[in-house]
Formats: C-alpha cells, structure tokens, sequence
C-alpha cells in the first residue's frame, strides 16, 4: 500500500504534463496560443500567491509536528503549499477551459496527489486545499490573460460563405 500512495505522491505529476500536452495537441492555432499564455500568466500569478502565502503561514510538516518517519524522504521546509498539488491544480485548471472532461479528471489527479501527499505524512490538509485555492486563481487570472492578448474574434453575420 505505501508503494501505491509514494508512486501516485511523487508520479501522477507526470500524467498531468501528459494531459496538458493531449488538450493542446487537440487545440486550433489560436487555442494553442491562448492556452500557452493561459499557462505561462497562471504559473506566474499562482506561484506568486504561493510565496506570498508560505510567507503569512508557516506550518511545520506533519512528521516533523508528530515526530514520525513520512513515507518517502522529505525536506523539513514549510509545508504551505504543496508544490505538487499547485502544479498540478494549475495543470487540470487551465485545461479545464479548453477541455471539460479532461480538466475534470486532471483535477481528480491533483487530488490524488494532494491526498497522497497528506497519507504519506509530508502534507496537512491545509496545504493542499491552499495549494488548490491558488492553482484555479491562478488558472482563472491566466485564462483572462490569454483572452486579453489574443481575443476571440466574432464572425461578422454579413461574412461571406464559402
């Protein structure tokens, strides 16, 4: 049981770079680009809440408060946020507005990640739910971003049909 929680903690992380990649494989010319703005403003804005909010809240690692071994080797840093969990919130957060479906089960993985995190003793609850809190700002703030920089044009009712 220890492997599977250590393998979905520190590896899901990768089926979300693989989930990113498929939605904007799938994306038009212009989606792409909205999308890799969307990414790059929302890492910008979502890594910006979390050094502000490790700054406001320092809370100890679970093992390092309970005095206990975690499941894997970890730093004894400030738990608030996982940096895990906040990349892959940004991750199912930005796709999840170019892709229903698969936003929804990339935010089922940065859950399983977060939950790992915690059973695994190098998280608290709290710093998964801030992590998550910052991650879909920080996908909501870069999915405007996108947008401003390179609008939707509407096609005029009076355009010819081909």
């Amino acid at each position: 049981m220890h492997e599977v929680v250590i393998f979905i903690a520190k590896y899901f992380i990768i089926l979300s770079v693989l989930g990113a990649l498929l939605c904007w494989l799938k994306l038009n010319t212009g989606d792409k680009k909205r999308f890799i703005v969307a990414t790059l403003a929302g890492a910008i804005v979502a890594i910006a809440l979390a050094k502000v909010g490790s700054m406001v809240f320092n809370n100890p690692r679970p093992f390092i408060a309970g005095h206990f071994t975690p499941y894997f080797a970890h730093g004894n840093d400030n738990g608030f946020p996982s940096d895990h969990t906040l990349f892959t919130g940004l991750v199912a957060a930005v796709v999840w507005w170019y892709n229903k479906k698969l936003g929804g089960l990339l935010f089922a993985i940065a859950l399983a990640v977060g939950l790992a995190r915690v059973i695994a003793g190098v998280h608290h609850v709290v710093d998964i739910a801030g992590s998550l809190v910052f991650a879909i700002i920080g996908g909501a703030i870069g999915k405007y971003a996108a947008d401003t920089v390179f609008p939707y044009r509407k096609k005029s009712r009076f355009a010819e049909k081909k």
